[in-house]
């Protein structure tokens, strides 16, 4: 808490001789929680009961009409604080009718946008495809290697966490449709919080949106860049770790009408994999949808579904999955206590149907609160 203290301090310090305007927010929240016991990457505090929170901070400074600062921390319990945003945001950049935006920040990759937020997330946690780590790390491993690693969670995310990263970004909308382009440190799967640029590549970004009418917005995203990281064990074969890419996918859908609420995703991604005896692509496609229902002001009941299918790789004779198929279900229900003070009771179920008796739960309270 300190550290979140000093460092806001030094931020308003810096910025009130320039500023016009500065609004400070956050959230807060507290949890309960019980997982099933094993080895599942989803076990939470490897299955023992716990309680957890987490404390994220905003600030957005005004500097003239056009031109803003804007930062995020985020502490949790475990973790020293997270700067998630830092970045410099010009509204209309030179009379174009473009905005332009520099510094750490969410890629525009994807639609979760504040649900990334405990206040704003009607369940727990994010979508499976958000926070599965997968067998394939961003280090030259072998075939064998990377299908010992299947169901063990220490390799990268399909999408990591919300994708918080450092670069910089041009987007605006043109009636109806929404743009984006940026370049970024790291790939959609292998970025970090505390990440500078691991090799020579910068990793490609372009969105575009479409809402025909209030209430619907249909997206789509790509993405490609290297994914291996420059240090490692040597590449077995006379290319550099640029040859090796990450081109991904997605496609998304939101929509809201009354008391009815859908998000789903849907993505593609494949890395081109050097393993010890060729160049191997690996793929995995990812899906999640969720939907809410408000049935009073109050009160709402929420169901999420998603899942990750693997492609398979081959081992001698055998063909196998480069790792577990997973689907998951969670569900939910939410009440607001005031209008900034929300309750929820969440029970996720998922299932490795590949692998024989592997089914993990987990049941949580928690109790988030705007600011």
């Amino acid at each position: 808490m300190k550290n979140i203290v000093v460092t806001l301090a030094l931020v308003m310090g810096l910025a009130a001789p320039v500023v016009s305007q500065v609004q400070l927010g956050g959230e807060a929240s507290a949890y309960a929680l019980k997982t099933s016991r094993s080895q599942n990457p989803r076990v939470v505090n490897r299955g023992t009961a716990t309680f957890g929170w987490r404390l994220d901070l905003f600030l957005d400074a005004k500097v003239t009409d056009n031109v803003f600062v804007l930062a995020n921390t985020r502490s949790f319990e475990d973790d020293p604080m997270s700067v998630d945003y830092a970045a410099v945001r010009i509204i209309d950049l030179a009379g174009l009718g473009i905005d332009f935006q520099i510094g750490k920040f969410d890629m525009p990759f994807g639609n979760l946008a504040e649900r990334r937020f405990p206040a704003r997330n009607f369940l727990y946690g994010l979508p499976l495809i958000y926070e599965y780590r997968m067998s394939l790390t961003n280090q030259v491993a072998g075939r064998l290697d990377v299908l010992n690693n299947r169901g063990k969670g220490v390799g990268l995310r399909l999408l990591d966490l919300g994708i918080y990263d450092i670069g910089a970004m041009l987007y605006g909308d043109i009636g109806p449709f929404h743009y984006a382009v940026a370049g970024s440190n790291g790939t959609i799967s292998s970025t970090g919080f505390r990440q500078l640029n691991q090799n020579a590549d910068f990793n490609k970004i372009v969105r575009l949106a479409f809402t025909p009418m209030m209430g619907l917005t249909i997206g789509a995203s790509a993405a490609m860049g290297a994914y291996l990281g420059d240090g490692g064990k040597p590449l077995p074969r006379a290319e550099t770790s640029d040859h090796y890419q990450q081109r991904i996918g997605e496609a998304d859908i939101e929509f809201s009408r009354d008391r009815f609420l859908l998000n789903g995703e849907i993505v593609y991604s494949q890395w081109t994999v050097p393993f010890e005896d060729d160049d191997t692509k690996l793929s995995v496609v990812g899906y999640y949808a969720e939907t809410k229902y408000t049935w009073v002001p109050r009160f709402y009941t929420a169901v999420r579904v998603g899942g990750l299918l693997f492609s398979k790789v081959q081992l001698g004779s055998a063909t196998l999955r480069w790792d577990h198929d997973v689907f998951e279900v969670e569900a939910g229900i939410g009440y607001h206590l005031e209008r900034n003070t929300l309750l929820k009771i969440v029970r996720r179920e998922t299932m490795t149907p590949e692998v024989t008796g592997t089914h993990d739960n987990l049941t949580v309270l928690q109790l988030a609160v705007s600011f």
